[in-house]
């Protein structure tokens, strides 16, 4: 009898043993069709949508507004300008188990047009766009965010949950709220500061590479630099502002008064006060030599912002004009150059001159025997050119601050309401 109880429970304990191995762990496939699934209920669930916000590989942060179905089509809005702002564009998109989960956008739409190569599309660089994505891998997905990586150049893309009342005219309230972000650069001076946890800051809004730069005095000169998205109240910033006790990771509810040159907004629920000012709480001493030994060509839309007028030099007025360029070592003695490319970009005029690093942090820009060099653009064109060559050759030089990746802002030592924008 104990012979026989005993074989019971080995077979007993066998057939359990074959139950447990005929229960095998799911695949790598399988787990990632589940995943995929999982992305595809997520997207496709959220009623109102998700508020997207795009930081590229080459700097910089947009916004977009996006309502995915579960047809594999996405209807889109951009801040990229007014209209793809207002209007809505229909995109097919697709889920696949590549490496990871991955959203691919496979129709061309707003997300491509920063990747495209062509700078004339949407004025990124030749051959790499703004270094942007249109094929991302999930990173970490919960109820309400979702991250994403871009498959070719790294770029963030941050999903948040849309609320109701962020429906189909939230990019409209993004990009109007942009424009009176934008309207800072209008102050009379360059030099923008604010207080807080006890300490000055100079700040600076670039809403032209949608970033925001912190300077300050702290044992010597510190900044910090990140680029931002829009919302339809404030900015996002890609990377919080850290000091100390100071935290800031948005600003919101701006009250602009250019007039006054100065502005309110909020960091939370704290409330600061942008002041105007004329001279810069620190400035740093190398970005002078660090813009100029840069192998880059740094572009202007706009020539100098003067007391607070864009363009004030009316640059724009050349010949079907496309833009500038500060070309460092141009030609040889070394000479540089600072080219106007108008009639669509195929004639070009601008003065040489020589460059000059001074030990105090000032760069300056000395006139050559050598004057303009290139196409004639006319008259009232050479006046032009003449009138900005005058105030870029001041004598007093200029401060160099760095606003983002390949992005400076030259600001006159003699007179910070004069100052210009390289990108």
């Amino acid at each position: 009898m104990k012979k026989i109880t005993l074989l019971y429970g080995l077979i007993i304990l066998g057939l359990a043993s074959c139950r447990k191995e005929d229960r095998p762990e799911k695949t790598t496939d399988e787990r990632l069709s589940e995943a995929l699934t999982t992305y595809r209920t997520q997207l496709a669930g959220a009623e109102n949508g998700w508020i997207g916000y795009l930081f590229p590989g080459g700097g910089g942060g947009y916004t977009f507004k996006f309502k995915f179905d579960d047809k594999n089509r996405v209807i889109m809005y951009s801040d990229m300008d007014e209209e793809k702002a207002a209007t809505a564009q229909e995109s097919s998109y697709r889920l696949r188990a590549t490496q990871l989960p991955s959203l691919y956008f496979d129709t061309y739409n707003y997300l491509h047009l920063l990747s495209d190569p062509d700078p004339d599309v949407a004025g990124g660089s030749e051959g790499f766009g703004y270094l942007s994505d249109f094929e991302f891998s999930f990173l970490s997905a919960s109820t309400d965010t979702i991250k994403l990586k871009g498959n070719l150049n790294n770029s963030s893309l941050i999903l948040i949950r849309a609320k109701a009342d962020e429906g189909d005219d939230y990019m409209e309230r993004a990009y109007a709220n942009n424009q009176v972000i934008a309207q800072v650069a209008n102050f009379q001076y360059y030099y923008n500061k604010i207080s807080t946890g006890g300490k000055d800051y100079n700040i600076t809004i670039n809403s032209d590479q949608h970033t925001v730069s912190f300077y300050y005095d702290e044992g010597g000169f510190k900044r910090f630099t990140t680029e931002y998205a829009i919302a339809a109240t404030g900015i996002v910033l890609r990377n919080p502002f850290i000091n100390g006790a100071t935290t800031i990771s948005e600003f919101h509810d701006f009250e602009v008064n250019v007039a006054a040159s100065t502005a309110d907004l909020y960091s939370g629920t704290t409330k600061l006060t942008l002041m105007n000012e004329a001279t810069p709480l620190t400035f740093d001493r190398t970005a002078p030599t660090k813009m100029y030994t840069t192998d880059y060509d740094f572009t202007s839309n706009n020539g100098f912002t003067m007391s607070g007028i864009t363009d004030a030099q009316r640059v724009n007025t050349l010949p079907n004009f496309v833009g500038m360029q500060f070309v460092a070592n141009a030609y040889s003695n070394p000479l540089d150059a600072v080219f106007f490319y108008f009639n669509g970009g195929a004639a070009r005029v601008g003065p040489v001159f020589n460059t000059r690093l001074d030990a105090d942090g000032k760069m300056v820009f000395v006139r050559s025997n050598f004057g303009l060099q290139g196409t004639n653009p006319g008259a009232a064109g050479i006046v032009v050119v003449n009138n900005f060559f005058t105030q870029f050759s001041n004598t007093g030089g200029y401060y160099a601050f760095e606003t983002g990746t390949n992005c400076y802002d030259l600001v006159s030592v003699t007179d910070s309401k004069n100052w210009i924008r390289f990108y």
